[in-house]
């Protein structure tokens, strides 16, 4: 078994922790967990990293809320998110990561900024309950095939749905669940998967599940009111993340 060296070893310890903390904490930090890893590997082989650590949160988190799921919900929005991803499959052909970035960044603080306006947004959404369903799908499984950052979209989504804290962690598991395993094919003929990492994955995917513990703990103490405001401030901070990156290069 291949392992990296060191120094690249130890920046995966802190990232495998802060995946299982998202996972079972606050979903919608997904976006800074890919952009994070890009900073030290090529952003192609960091989406493959990304979702191999995300494919083990995941599973951590559904075995810890899928009772707390909205099921109804998320049968619903199944067909959209399967035309998101295949179209972000399509686009990871040609399209590369910095203008992908760029345009994920301004969707993201478009979405934020319309938080504001959410008691009308409400009122909107219940009168076209399936123009906002598909949108939201199709952005999300787009979304989180060229980026790993279905997150803030669908953090915006559950908000506007008025799930509390334990069925948005419970319904985003299951969603990521599947969304990331439908990825794998995608991801396989895109090459986007690398063997070199493997090795050193492996060897600290068991800290995911030391992170998860930190998450739950921290989504038991949190109130409502301020797991809210985290989403929305956290997702801000992802999209101007992004913006950053691709300016700054």
């Amino acid at each position: 078994m291949t392992l990296l060296p060191l120094e690249s070893l130890l920046w995966l310890c802190p990232v495998a922790l802060f995946t299982g903390f998202i996972k079972a904490g606050i979903p919608s930090l997904g976006t800074l967990l890919t952009v994070s890893v890009a900073l030290v590997f090529p952003p192609r082989d960091a989406l493959g990293i990304t979702l191999l650590y995300l494919l083990v949160g995941d599973m951590v988190a559904v075995s810890l809320y899928w009772r707390r799921a909205h099921w109804q919900e998320l049968s619903k929005m199944l067909l959209p998110v399967l035309a998101g991803i295949l179209l972000g499959g399509f686009s990871l052909s040609f399209l590369d990561n910095d203008n992908m970035g760029l345009a994920l960044g301004l969707l993201v603080i478009i979405l934020v900024s319309m938080e504001p306006f959410r008691p009308r947004l409400n009122a909107w959404a219940l009168a076209h309950p399936v123009s906002v369903r598909s949108g939201s799908g199709i952005l999300a499984g787009f979304a989180t095939t060229i980026g790993n950052a279905a997150g803030p979209i669908l953090s915006l989504y559950f908000l506007l749905l008025k799930l509390d804290k334990l069925s948005f962690v419970g319904t985003g598991a299951i969603f990521f669940l599947f969304v990331n395993v439908s990825k794998i094919p995608i991801f396989i003929g895109q090459g986007v998967f690398q063997p070199q990492y493997y090795g050193s994955v492996l060897l600290t995917a068991p800290l995911v599940l030391v992170g998860a513990i930190g998450g739950r703990l921290f989504l038991q103490w949190v109130s409502q009111l301020w797991f809210n405001r985290i989403v929305l401030t956290f997702t801000a901070i992802a999209g101007f993340w992004l913006l950053i990156r691709y300016f700054t290069g």
